[in-house]
């Protein structure tokens, strides 16, 4: 339950991280902005779409006595439909913004762990490091792929289903924030499949503090370069 604890709080302790750094924040401005673009866009989408959406599901009833049911469903259903959007929104802004969260990574590592030295340039290293970038990307997406398509079959097993789908949704979203330090620190697939499995506690608690993140408001807006940080100090303090 250590590393539990520890993949829980370093998501939170992100928050003071970010913005008791002023380098940090500067980086971490764009996704920001990306974000917030983002939300919005998901919240213009939900108002627009939302009474079209309940319709499909269940017909407004006539009687008053059933309306306090019919708007309690539709208060669930469009927190449930906020927190997927939020959830896919979090992915397409991490590849948007990817470049500047491998910058706030690398800025994290120098802060936690010192200056590193720097290794020479040679055009026979760069064209190792495609190679390993190509082959561990490839890899990698095959793997969240498989992932993914667990995830919905998890969800038509009655009882335990709902319960494994959830699990291997945190799984997932603290995998997509902790590639950011695994890639910095130029590890092959096999590598970071090896640590993952190693510290699978702390990457769920990691995932659920994610979670809990993504459906505080204004918090959410900041949920890119927090994840990123949160990411980078529970890889680097393990």
């Amino acid at each position: 339950m250590r590393e539990f604890r520890l993949g829980f709080m370093c998501a939170f302790k992100a928050i003071g991280y970010l913005f008791s750094h002023t380098s940090l924040l500067r980086l971490a401005l764009i996704p920001i902005l990306i974000n917030i673009v983002l939300f919005l866009g998901l919240l213009w989408v939900l108002s627009a779409k939302f009474g079209y959406l309940m319709g499909l599901l269940i017909t407004k009833p006539e009687n008053w006595y059933w309306l306090m049911g019919y708007y309690f469903l539709a208060a669930t259903a469009f927190l449930v439909l906020l927190t997927i959007g939020t959830f896919l929104l979090c992915l397409i802004g991490n590849l948007l913004s990817s470049p500047f969260h491998e910058w706030i990574t690398e800025k994290v590592k120098i802060l936690e762990k010192g200056p590193s030295t720097s290794q020479k340039f040679s055009f026979r290293a760069l064209g190792a490091e495609i190679k390993r970038i190509l082959i561990t990307q490839h890899k990698k997406l095959g793997l969240l792929l498989i992932l993914e398509i667990m995830i919905l079959l998890f969800l038509l097993i009655p009882g335990i289903g709902a319960f494994l789908s959830g699990f291997f949704t945190l799984f997932l979203l603290a995998f997509q924030f902790l590639d950011f330090p695994l890639e910095v620190e130029r590890l092959p697939f096999r590598a970071q499949c090896h640590f993952v499995r190693r510290h699978w506690m702390a990457c769920l608690g990691f995932g659920l503090a994610m979670s809990c993140l993504l459906v505080i408001p204004i918090i959410n807006l900041f949920i890119l370069p927090i994840g990123t940080i949160g990411a980078a100090l529970l890889y680097y303090r393990l």
